[in-house]
């Protein structure tokens, strides 16, 4: 977690065969992402993805507010993970994540979907 309590990453699953580097993660994101918060959740993702991760999720269901920033921390994380053949899924969005993302056009790219 990070020192601000808005993040907890889990590795959820390791390369195959072998591997050692985590390739799957699990992100849960607490409060709100804004200005103030956003740059940590871009660079823990950016972090993850510079480690090997082709998976995350973003776990935004403890998240009360969601702005242009945090937004933008998002889609970018996004464009990164599919330049490598990779995917961010967001599951259990609040009501805020929710809204932000349909009024943006993109909630169907990041929505994870149920069995």
């Amino acid at each position: 977690m990070d020192d601000s309590g808005l993040l907890r990453l889990v590795t959820l699953a390791v390369a195959e065969e072998g591997g050692t580097a985590p390739h799957a993660y699990r992100v849960t994101a607490h409060g709100e992402i804004d200005l103030e918060s956003a740059p940590r959740l871009t660079e823990a993702l950016n972090a993850i993805i510079e480690d090997g991760a082709t998976i995350v999720i973003l776990d935004a269901s403890d998240v009360a507010f969601l702005d242009s920033s945090g937004l933008r921390a998002i889609i970018q994380a996004g464009h990164r993970l599919t330049e490598v053949g990779g995917q961010l899924l967001i599951e259990g969005m609040s009501g805020a994540v929710q809204r932000v993302l349909e009024i943006s056009g993109v909630i169907d790219q990041y929505r994870a979907r149920q069995p």
